[in-house]
């Protein structure tokens, strides 16, 4: 895993590791077993540890490190249907196996020279996917947890 923690942040109710996506950037249809996530220009911060990063304070500091310019993933083709209950947790759910496709863009911010202690500037390194990636086992689904639904 390494000595860092990349992620968006937390959000202003403390959920960790989410950001926020515009409603036309999700998709999703129950009677078609289909859903698609679309998002652009995430940003995903080096908070350097995961405790640091559970810190909304982020003690050790925090820097933009990358920035998702894109990602794009496709659920269809449903192999199982799956249903569960358990009314002591008070969660229900209906969930779809299926493969999906991704896609996705992303950058590295370069890092300028440092005398101490010495290190060489980085150019920014930019990830294209050459091709969509192929997936063989995605699940989607709605639930119902506790006061939660989604």
């Amino acid at each position: 895993m390494g000595p860092h923690s990349y992620d968006p942040g937390l959000s202003e109710s403390e959920v960790v590791w989410t950001t926020e996506i515009p409603e036309d950037g999700v998709d999703f249809s129950v009677s078609e077993e289909a859903a698609s996530l679309h998002v652009k220009n995430v940003l995903a911060f080096d908070t350097f540890t995961v405790a640091n990063s559970l810190d909304q304070h982020h003690p050790m500091g925090s820097k933009l490190n990358a920035i998702i310019n894109s990602l794009r993933i496709d659920w269809s083709r449903t192999i199982t249907r799956r249903s569960h209950t358990d009314c002591v947790d008070a969660f229900r759910g209906n969930f779809f196996e299926d493969s999906a496709t991704i896609e996705v863009t992303a950058t590295t911010l370069p890092v300028p020279a440092a005398e101490c202690p010495p290190q060489q500037a980085r150019s920014g390194f930019r990830f294209v996917s050459s091709r969509t990636t192929a997936v063989h086992f995605a699940q989607i689904g709605r639930e119902r947890n506790g006061v939660f639904f989604a």
